[in-house]
């Protein structure tokens, strides 16, 4: 890694659409030895509603009309930024060396054609941690509080009374300590809950500031049996697909409220569906599907006690300013050569 010059630069692609802001290029422009190319979309295309947890064809469904500029901005480009991902990208990209990708998760780059031994791939890993964090709190204030029922008092006019339960004294199990498990046990502990967090690293003994009490996977139902609320903030691999399927919502017990903020592939739907009509649980918190959108037809809609929402529990008021930091960050330590924030281990993650 080392700086590039005039005749020979560093060419920086923005397929992460966001970045093709004005502010964004100018702050690129004052680094020495870049070249930034925007990834081109179609005029007006609502890439945003579009699933990003796979590999795309070239071009996608909201590139189509250019095609060509597309092709010509990959086959040059040095680093690529983005959330959705492009198949193939050994043959499109020859020259890649860096990936950073817009979001925490990364199942996206594990079937798109990735040279590990050429390429690293970086995350914003703890960027969105805070806001859906605090989006997670408030979702358990909402059930425990019962503030769903107060509000159909309201709109029914009628004067009842819709007591809720204490938030202080729960317990809290954390399914994937990474940045978001990390600061919603942060904040459950600040309102008084004691914290259970399962880690994929963990070995029997170990112990974490994050949380009072550390599990390995091989406890995850020791976990889940003693939670009150179950997190499910893991990241979406092999070994964690359908993670929470029959066994382990019958673990769960049935007082309890599981919310998914990881990816919809980490909960069997069809099992949760099942359970929430015939046992349920006291609540399903749910802002990802498996796949995405949720399909209209699908019962979680009308399923009492669920709440769904449009895999929207990260706050975009400063997401995009918070992302574009550490990309600019880890883009002037790729320049000095110095080792990155957020590499991920693809061999371990079981990436092709």
């Amino acid at each position: 890694m080392s700086h590039g010059s005039k005749s020979d630069p560093i060419r920086v692609c923005l397929g992460f659409p966001p970045f093709a802001q004005k502010k964004y290029l100018e702050r690129l422009a004052t680094l020495d030895g870049i070249e930034a190319r925007v990834l081109p979309i179609d005029p007006g295309a609502d890439w945003a509603i579009e699933a990003a947890g796979h590999p795309y064809p070239e071009p996608p469904p909201w590139a189509t009309s250019v095609a060509a500029e597309r092709e010509a901005v990959l086959a040059k480009m040095h680093i690529l930024t983005t959330l959705h991902t492009p198949d193939r990208l050994a043959e499109r990209a020859p020259n890649l060396r860096w990936i950073q990708g817009a979001g925490a998760g990364v199942e996206q780059f594990s079937t798109a054609g990735v040279v590990q031994d050429r390429v690293v791939l970086t995350n914003c890993s703890g960027v969105s941690a805070g806001s859906m964090s605090e989006w997670v709190i408030g979702r358990l204030l909402q059930v425990w509080k019962r503030f769903r029922e107060a509000d159909e008092f309201q709109v029914a006019h009628r004067f009842e009374r819709s007591y809720g339960r204490t938030f202080s004294g729960s317990t809290i199990g954390i399914v994937g300590l990474g940045g978001i498990g990390k600061a919603v046990a942060s904040r459950a502990r600040a309102l008084g809950c004691r914290t259970l967090g399962l880690k994929r690293s963990a070995r029997p003994g170990d112990v974490s500031d994050d949380v009072d009490e550390l599990f390995s996977t091989d406890r995850l139902y020791e976990l889940l049996a003693q939670s009150d609320a179950v997190i499910v903030s893991a990241p979406a691999t092999a070994e964690t697909h359908h993670l929470i399927d029959a066994a382990a919502l019958a673990a769960i017990p049935r007082h309890a409220v599981l919310v998914n903020v990881a990816r919809g592939t980490l909960v069997d739907e069809a099992e949760l569906a099942r359970v929430m009509l015939e046992d349920p649980l006291a609540a399903a918190v749910l802002d990802v599907f498996d796949p995405e959108p949720l399909d209209p037809a699908s019962p979680l809609w009308d399923i009492p006690n669920v709440y769904v929402s449009a895999h929207s529990s990260v706050s975009v008021d400063r997401y995009m300013d918070d992302v574009f930091d550490l990309f600019f960050d880890n883009l002037e330590r790729f320049l000095r050569g110095d080792e990155l924030r957020n590499v991920i281990d693809m061999k371990n993650l079981g990436f092709e």
